[in-house]
């Protein structure tokens, strides 16, 4: 009977399809973080996406003041982007979302120069919903796992990525490349989509995410309820989607970096996964 009604099969083979990947989240097996090195070693370790023209767009030259009295120049608010064909944003029609902007709009500019329609998400600046240029829309709103204001911010409102892309009508869009840089709600926020509805992943090409799981004090036990443990989840989920690591580097600011076993680490690392488009079938 319901098999002639067009919209009707649509909407179900839509919540069949949902369902699929939940299993796919749920049932995704997590090797075990026995050794921090693990964690460290993740851009080593995992299979990359060979992109073949990567970019780095956006960043502003920043100097650090070291407690030796130097100035130690880096790179802040850069993203890599894949630009070979089938990822590259298409500047005729290409979304971006960037979550976290702390007034330094260099990524945001040059996406909407390039001709992509941005949403920029900050509640912690102050300031209202305002457009920017002619295609960049700041929404003074923030990502996290739950509708409500943050912690020890009560007049910043966040809410969840799935409720957020409702609002802005972009249900079954394709994200052509989402920034998460909100300075560790990362965790949080991308759990609950991993929970209640991981097919929004599927709908985004590019994935740059500044995950903060914080300085590796313990050197004998890791606590699985530890950012390190989450963020280590968090990856191995993505692969479960079919995203695949892109790009992997430590943060440059050189005050979140520290030594662990004589190697160079950091509180927060700057990671890119694409999703792959499908090969076309052999004839």
């Amino acid at each position: 009977m319901y098999s002639r009604c067009p919209k009707y099969a649509a909407e179900k083979n839509l919540e069949l399809v949902k369902e699929d990947i939940l299993k796919a989240v749920q049932t995704c097996p997590i090797p075990d973080l026995h050794d921090i090195q693990l964690g460290f070693d993740y851009g080593k370790n995992t299979k990359r996406y060979a992109c073949a023209n990567k970019t780095q767009v956006g960043g502003i030259k920043e100097r650090f003041r070291s407690p030796k009295h130097r100035f130690i120049p880096y790179l802040d608010g850069d993203k890599w982007i894949c630009y070979e064909p089938g990822l590259a944003p298409d500047p005729k029609d290409c979304l971006v979302y960037s979550f976290g902007i702390n007034n330094e709009w260099s990524f945001d500019d040059a996406m909407g120069k390039y001709g992509c329609q941005v949403y920029s998400f900050d509640p912690t600046m102050n300031r209202p919903n305002f457009k920017r240029g002619s295609n960049i829309y700041f929404k003074n709103l923030g990502l996290e796992g739950y509708n409500g204001t943050l912690h020890q911010r009560k007049q910043s409102k966040v809410d969840t990525l799935g409720n957020i892309m409702r609002m802005l009508g972009h249900e079954g869009r394709r994200i052509d490349y989402l920034k998460i840089d909100i300075e560790g709600s990362e965790v949080q926020a991308l759990e609950q989509v991993f929970s209640d509805a991981p097919h929004l992943l599927t709908q985004v090409s590019q994935l740059g995410v500044e995950v903060h799981p914080g300085k590796y004090r313990v050197d004998d036990k890791l606590d699985k309820t530890s950012n390190h443990y989450r963020v280590w989840r968090i990856y191995h989920r993505l692969e479960c989607l079919g995203f695949q690591l892109m790009h992997m580097g430590l943060n440059q600011y050189p005050g979140t970096q520290y030594k662990w076993n004589g190697t160079l680490q950091s509180c927060c690392y700057e990671l890119v996964w694409v999703m792959p488009p499908p090969r076309p079938l052999l004839t």
